[in-house]
């Protein structure tokens, strides 16, 4: 029973749907703030088109709830009043769209804010309105699986079972506890201390999410190990410990035919683990693309942020330079102006790009190794698109980035990267070092890591089998 509900029309409701317990398909509503290739920032929006097509190919019924934004069809509205939302169907593959139109909610300039460092001072209005929009859709559904804050807060006012994951603990969407309340239709106990709702004497819809659902997830099973503990929780520990079932961890995957180095119109060559010397001229393309000098490469595409571990290089990066390293970083965020510099002391050895596709498949087909040190990595899908493209990563080993990634010293038979724990610039230095060594030194041990790397099951098929499980569990 969700928080807030009569027993008995809880009762009534489930067994009004009992029937889809006897069949395979399921009706699903997913609802996410993006969905590739609609809208994306970053990898939610992959995640959520990679699971709606999987979930589809296992021949259910799945509709991804979204927002329209104002880049997917500009309405022209600048705003609007805030009046009912209407819901406008669209198709991406096998996957039914419905478009979430609140030009007073959606019709601005920036998805998440003005610029990518300044939120929207009513993000909670926003979402509250998104919340509302989705607990209209659900009675025509057999479960609602709601992805991050932006949608947790439709757990508390859905009537069908819900799942709902965590993808990043670090964006909870608080707003004024009693207006959000009165948003949502919510009565005085979600508002009373340790409320539903209340957090700290403000609403939170990342704990709505996390109460409110049937059961609750987030995107690796490691990760979910360090938010039932204090590690990267910031401050739900105590939250995720108390759920009556326990947060499950499942690990994300990739969409292996969009993302395959034998079949990438983005690539100058082609090639797979029968023709991975062909992956030679990708490196001699990412060269000259950026203007370095050879060496051992590395890349990185994702946000130039300090959650990213970007930052650690920065005491260390001279020295690696001049002992071969080149490096070439695409993407952008808070360290551009650090990163910009290393390019500018180094300009043979050091790249920065704004994100492209093209520049980002270079890397990952390209780039001798990858680099992603992530001071917390919810799931992270750097380190599969490197494995699938034969790019060994070098991580530091948190949340998904520890269930993706075997260091080769820990286990030279499985061994796929590299990896270390503490977060400092020096155990990064040594692990770089320890790549670097291995790359120029043992070209047989190199080889075998990037076989390994591209013959793991790193697709949303694994993935999609577990939440139909969950799904059930639920009670759909």
């Amino acid at each position: 029973m969700k928080p807030g509900e009569g027993t008995a029309a809880r009762t009534i409701y489930l067994r009004s749907r009992l029937w889809p317990r006897m069949i395979r398909r399921m009706r699903i509503l997913l609802a996410s703030s993006e969905m590739s290739p609609l809208a994306r920032s970053g990898g939610l929006g992959d995640a959520v088109a990679g699971l709606a097509a999987a979930l589809a190919a296992a021949g259910h019924d799945v509709t991804v709830a979204l927002p329209l934004w104002r880049h997917i069809d500009d309405r022209g509205s600048e705003g609007g009043e805030a009046g009912p939302a209407e819901i406008r169907h669209r198709a991406v593959g096998d996957v039914r769209v419905a478009l979430v139109d609140d030009p007073a909610a959606f019709d601005r300039p920036g998805m998440y804010g003005p610029d990518p460092k300044t939120p929207w001072d009513d993000a909670w209005w926003q979402w509250g309105r998104f919340a509302l929009a989705i607990a209209s859709m659900a009675p025509e559904y057999d479960v609602v699986h709601l992805h991050d804050a932006h949608a947790g807060a439709a757990a508390l006012i859905t009537k069908p079972p819900t799942v709902f994951t965590i993808h990043n603990a670090a964006y909870p969407i608080l707003g004024p506890l009693h207006d959000t309340a009165d948003l949502l239709g919510l009565g005085p106990a979600a508002t009373v201390p340790a409320g539903t709702l209340e957090w700290y004497g403000s609403a939170s819809y990342l704990k709505a999410g996390l109460v409110g659902a049937d059961r609750v997830t987030t995107v690796s099973p490691s990760f979910a190990a360090q938010l039932a503990g204090d590690e990267n929780s910031f401050g739900l520990g105590p939250v995720v410990r108390a759920l009556e079932n326990p947060l499950t961890g499942v690990l994300n995957g990739i969409d292996t035919v969009e993302w395959d180095p034998e079949n990438d119109r983005f690539l100058p060559a082609t090639f797979g683990p029968d023709t991975i010397r062909d992956r030679l001229k990708v490196r001699k393309a990412l060269l000259k693309r950026f203007g370095l000098d050879d060496g051992v490469v590395f890349g990185n595409v994702g946000r130039m942020t300090s959650q990213k571990g970007i930052g650690l290089l920065d005491p260390i990066i001279d020295a690696l330079v001049d002992e071969g390293l080149r490096f070439v970083a695409v993407g952008g965020g808070e360290l551009d102006d650090v990163v910009d510099g290393w390019a500018q002391r180094h300009p043979r050895a050091v790249a920065h790009a704004e994100f492209g596709d093209e520049a980002a498949r270079l890397i990952f087909g390209g780039a001798d190794a990858y680099l992603m040190p992530s001071e917390f990595e919810p799931c992270g899908l750097g380190q599969m698109y490197a494995l699938r493209y034969g790019c060994p990563p070098v991580v530091r080993f948190t949340g998904g980035l520890a269930d993706t990634v075997v260091d080769v010293d820990i286990d030279p038979g499985t061994g796929n990267g590299f990896g270390f724990v503490p977060f400092t610039s020096d155990e990064l230095a040594k692990t770089i070092r320890r790549a670097m060594r291995y790359h120029r030194a043992l070209p047989g041990l190199w080889h075998d890591l990037q076989l390994r790397g591209m013959a793991a099951d790193l697709s949303w098929d694994r993935a999609a089998r577990e939440y139909v499980r969950l799904y059930r569990e639920a009670g759909a």
